[in-house]
């Protein structure tokens, strides 16, 4: 995870092995990619909170026997747009495809021709396209700044690119790191977007959540707010954006 920077000294041993990184072709593209994709969640941030993104209205064409059905339902939640992490959580849930009834803002920008930079065509495109996941984090290659994610439910496995965790994780078989992340796979590179949702196997109500989940059943939409809810109880695993990617 990008976001999990914190402190001076922290920050004096991430720069540093940048450098060591960034002549390796494969973290080229990744600066590249991150970059393009920062920009283009700028603008989709900026649809959402000016107020282009009708949610009332996409949301209320949800079937009445669905998990949602108004938006005075999802205010349980408590997401607000004065917190950081709860802006990553709703830019989650309405950037990208969450619920099949509702259009994603990656969906409507495709749609509308938003962009015409080539880079930015593409990168919608995998986003688009985007996996998203409850995953363990099963090996950290240091040299190359690669981890590997396992979704708990799926077993699927994504080779990510993530600096900051290779280079201050560890895989730990007794305390593994959980998380809830979407994967973009772009010219053969993939990355995490970095939802703010890191969860701890110490935690009771996550070990139970675990053992309970539904995942047929339930929609990326609910699972994405359920575990936000038990990771912000969290409070050392609370995260910040590292703009520096």
């Amino acid at each position: 995870m990008d976001e999990l920077l914190g402190g001076d000294l922290e920050n004096m041993m991430f720069n540093m092995r940048r450098l060591m990184l960034d002549n390796k072709p494969h973290i080229k593209k990744y600066n590249h990619y991150r970059k393009v994709h920062a920009d283009i969640l700028e603008s989709m941030a900026s649809y959402i909170f000016d107020g282009k993104y009708d949610f009332d209205k996409y949301i209320s064409e949800l079937n009445k026997d669905r998990e949602v059905s108004s938006v005075e339902d999802l205010k349980g939640f408590d997401l607000s747009s004065d917190n950081p992490d709860d802006v990553s959580i709703i830019i989650e849930l309405f950037v990208y495809k969450n619920l099949k009834e509702v259009p994603s803002v990656t969906e409507i920008y495709l749609e509308k021709n938003k962009f015409k930079n080539a880079d930015k065509v593409k990168l919608l495109k995998a986003m688009n396209e985007s996996y998203v996941g409850l995953f363990k984090v099963t090996d950290i290659d240091f040299d190359n700044a690669y981890v590997t994610y396992e979704d708990v439910f799926t077993h699927k496995k994504f080779k990510v690119i993530d600096v900051s965790m290779s280079t201050f994780s560890k895989v730990d078989k007794d305390n593994p790191i959980y998380m809830y992340n979407r994967v973009i796979t772009v010219d053969n590179i993939s990355f995490g977007t970095g939802i703010h949702c890191n969860l701890s196997y110490r935690n009771k109500e996550f070990r139970k959540f675990l053992e309970e989940h539904d995942y047929k059943k339930s929609t990326d939409f609910f699972r994405c707010l359920t575990l936000y809810e038990i990771s912000k109880k969290e409070k050392n695993k609370r995260v910040r954006y590292n703009t520096q990617f």
